[in-house]
């Protein structure tokens, strides 16, 4: 099985083939162009590095957020049409998970993106399993688990300077150095596992998952409740 991954759901772009169990591709994206600059020719470029076209793609992984909505949109879009040319199956998955996946850390792993205002969307995972489920909240709202736990705590992501800098004073959190981890990879990795559990999806079925209002509709909203 052949299973292009795709993600646009932070500031970087990535892609990564998996035939079989052998990751056999991965490249990131982080520069001053955009998701919709940067993001087809990065799956172009994949595809023939590998010797493949769209139509070998057995399996389309792309993550659904939470993140950058932009990001999403287009990540989703292209998918979409790639998937609805040959019929294609897909599975959406998380981005937090997917970044969880996408690095190899003895402890608890906190993926975080920068939700701004002090806010981050995150999860919290320990040994593979999931013990907090994806959220968009302050950064305080985790300060009791991690008060709480004796295990290493890592946080990765865009949004971990912000939580370093918050509760770097605590034992427990562990510093690391991983800038750019390949989202899609995580992407394959969990979809893959999906796949054989529960099957795959059509293109139709994938959605983002936003877990807030965009900033147009959260001012509209603070707007009328100014009015009120």
């Amino acid at each position: 099985m052949v299973i292009l991954g795709v993600d646009c759901s932070s500031k970087q772009s990535s892609v990564c083939i998996m035939n079989d169990e052998k990751i056999i591709y991965t490249a990131v994206q982080a520069t001053n162009t955009t998701h919709s600059q940067n993001f087809m020719p990065m799956i172009d470029g994949a595809l023939k590095v590998c010797g493949f076209t769209p139509k070998d793609i057995d399996l389309y992984a792309v993550t659904i957020g939470p993140g950058s909505f932009t990001g999403l949109r287009i990540g989703l879009a292209v998918i979409k049409g790639m998937a609805s040319a040959n019929n294609t199956p897909c599975i959406g998955v998380s981005s937090l998970k997917a970044l969880a996946k996408s690095v190899d850390l003895d402890g608890i792993i906190i993926p975080v993106f920068d939700a701004r205002r002090r806010q981050i969307y995150g999860c919290i995972i320990d040994n593979n399993q999931v013990v907090v489920d994806d959220f968009c909240d302050n950064v305080s709202v985790i300060e009791e688990y991690i008060k709480n736990t004796k295990k290493s705590v890592f946080f990765i992501g865009d949004g971990k300077t912000l939580c370093y800098n918050t509760y770097g004073e605590f034992s427990n959190v562990k510093l690391n150095n991983i800038e750019m981890p390949c989202i899609a990879m995580g992407a394959c990795i969990i979809a893959k596992k999906e796949y054989e559990l529960n099957g795959a999806k059509t293109h139709f079925d994938l959605s983002p998952s936003y877990l807030r209002l965009s900033q147009a509709e959260r001012e509209m909203k603070e707007k009328m409740e100014e009015k009120q």
